[in-house]
């Protein structure tokens, strides 16, 4: 199954775990602006309007440039618009947040959007990880039923959960305080819970859902083990 890193124009990782996936992908594709800060690796592909990329990047990855002008996606949509037209159906984003909070708030609410695309979507940053759910395609047709997940986690750890649908509804084994009435009309609804089990045991309908988990001292030897 093909899998891609897609490296976009935020604050460059720093973090040990997110470098290694930067360093370790065997398909790099980075949004244009993006490549001016890429260290030590050479892009599979480049894409975007281009307008970013410096001139001396332009003429040394001429062979690597997919020029995509519409101005109705961000260079990171068209990026996973690309890895999907290429069959790729598991991403990790990196590089997608800081530097302005317009953007990584931009950038977050369209996972919901690349996980209908892809079989697996995350973003990874130097502080946690986004994991991204829609519902399975048994369950996508009917309203009654609930789409079953687990992700592997620690127990202490942190865990927030959101939805980008406010109808969604959300039922989880592994964690200390119960969501099963929480009504999804504010992005805080389900954060600052806390991990009691080593897997979370999510049911959810009316996605999509996204979990995050942070990024902690000594727990990037766990999160490398992981294959979503």
């Amino acid at each position: 199954m093909k899998e891609a890193v897609i490296l976009a124009q935020g604050t460059y990782p720093t973090h040990p775990y997110p470098l290694q996936l930067l360093q370790t992908a065997k398909i790099l594709i980075c949004t244009d602006g993006a490549v001016n800060q890429l260290q030590g690796k050479i892009p599979y592909k480049i894409v975007g309007d281009i307008d970013s990329l410096s001139k001396n990047l332009q003429v040394k990855y001429k062979s690597r440039l997919i020029r995509d002008l519409n101005q109705e996606n961000n260079d990171l949509t068209k990026a996973v618009l690309y890895c999907h037209k290429q069959g790729i159906r598991n991403i990790t984003i990196l590089g997608a947040t800081g530097l302005r909070e317009d953007h990584t708030l931009g950038n977050i609410s369209l996972l919901g959007t690349y996980a209908c695309l892809m079989d697996s979507v995350r973003m990874v940053t130097d502080h946690g990880i986004f994991y991204t759910f829609v519902a399975s395609k048994e369950s996508s047709g009917s309203t009654g039923l609930f789409t079953a997940v687990s992700v592997p986690c620690i127990p202490g750890l942190p865990v927030s959960f959101f939805a980008l649908n406010p109808a969604m509804k959300l039922r989880a084994k592994g964690v200390m305080y119960p969501v099963e009435n929480v009504i999804f009309d504010a992005l805080w609804k389900a954060t600052l819970n806390e991990c009691t089990e080593d897997l979370l045991q999510l049911e959810f309908a009316h996605g999509p859902l996204l979990v995050f988990l942070p990024l902690l001292s000594g727990w990037q030897t766990w999160a490398l083990r992981q294959s979503y």
